[in-house]
């Protein structure tokens, strides 16, 4: 999910997480963004292609975590929509139906 900074979204990545645990599912959690970006993009800036980058490996991470995890939980402040686009498509080629 994504959204403007303070909306809520880390809020909500850590009450899905405790629901898939509530439900015996061990999601993947990438939601805290201040221990992705020191451990993933730290020598990036938030120009807006450092953010896109950010987002872009966040976006990996997760499409990876999908793939042999079942959920990934993700919380980016990702403002730029095309980015957007670009991850969602990568991790729905991932995505099972229950």
């Amino acid at each position: 999910m994504t959204g403007l900074s303070g909306a809520g979204k880390s809020t909500i990545a850590k009450i899905l997480y405790s629901k898939f645990l509530e439900r015996g599912d061990r999601p993947g959690d990438t939601a805290r963004r201040d221990i992705v970006r020191h451990n993933l993009s730290s020598e990036l800036s938030f120009s807006k292609e450092h953010r896109d980058i950010n987002v872009k490996r966040i976006g990996f991470v997760a499409s990876e975590i999908t793939k042999n995890v079942e959920y990934a939980i993700c919380a980016p402040i990702a403002p730029y929509a095309k980015t957007r686009s670009e991850i969602r498509r990568t991790i729905e080629a991932y995505w099972r139906i229950y």
